[in-house]
């Protein structure tokens, strides 16, 4: 199953995206573009593989499901204070392909702090906020009261183990139905995400979470043989040490 309805329609993909089929709308979210050079000025140096496999995955989401906007829900950008040089040529590489086959509207994220330069001169639309046939798309970072609500910010993801205490780590949605809030994974391969197993709302970062009864919330997680619904957060095993 490389595709679930959510809600009437609204579907999540495997490829790390919402996908709105009747309006052609792509939505993702926390891309950390420049991390790479981030680490470096900390000592550590990384391959600077993540830009080719995000270009790779988007031509994946624009060959299948061929949408007319992209909407990215923050974080688009990884260093707070700056604009790094390598942010600036990844942004105009990336966005380029993008605005080529599509619209692109750039919500701000807590890391976006300098993104209006780069955004204006690109001509790419940066909002606090985007809206769309009734659900409210947002980074995630603040407290938003507006429902039904997608959010990114929290990078979930979800380890499964054995009986031995092994695990996989996936990243995964979240999704909390009778609260009418959807958390995307985050698009950057660097970025694998905040274990969400057993999960409490004191654990999560985004005030939303917070303010929300994650006993309810449900996992639906990316993988190599399509997505994996889960079923609840709080059902899931913890890692247990065996003698």
């Amino acid at each position: 199953m490389n595709e679930l309805e959510i809600a009437p329609g609204l579907l999540i993909s495997n490829d790390l995206c919402l996908i709105i089929p009747r309006e052609r709308i792509a939505v993702i979210s926390d891309l950390h573009l420049g991390y790479e050079s981030v680490l470096e000025d900390t000592g550590l140096h990384l391959p600077r593989i993540q830009n080719e496999s995000i270009e790779e995955n988007l031509e994946r989401i624009v060959e299948r499901h061929k949408p007319q906007r992209f909407v990215i829900l923050g974080d688009l950008k990884h260093e707070f204070s700056r604009n790094l040089a390598q942010e600036w040529s990844e942004m105009r590489r990336l966005l380029g392909i993008l605005m080529e086959q599509a619209e692109v509207i750039v919500v701000k994220g807590n890391h976006d702090n300098y993104l209006a330069t780069i955004a204006s001169k690109l001509g790419v639309d940066l909002v606090e906020e985007y809206s769309l046939a009734g659900w409210t798309f947002a980074h995630g970072h603040e407290d938003r009261p507006e429902r039904p609500l997608v959010i990114g910010h929290e990078h979930p993801s979800i380890r499964l183990y054995d009986e031995v205490g092994g695990c996989v780590k996936m990243r995964c949605f979240v999704h909390l139905p009778r609260q009418k809030v959807l958390v995307l994974p985050a698009f950057s391969p660097l970025a694998p995400g905040t274990d969400f197993t057993g999960i409490t709302s004191e654990s999560t970062f985004s005030p939303v979470l917070q303010r929300s009864d994650m006993s309810e919330a449900r996992a639906i997680a990316c993988s190599d043989i399509g997505l994996l619904n889960l079923g609840p957060l709080a059902k899931l095993p913890r890692y247990q040490r065996y003698a």
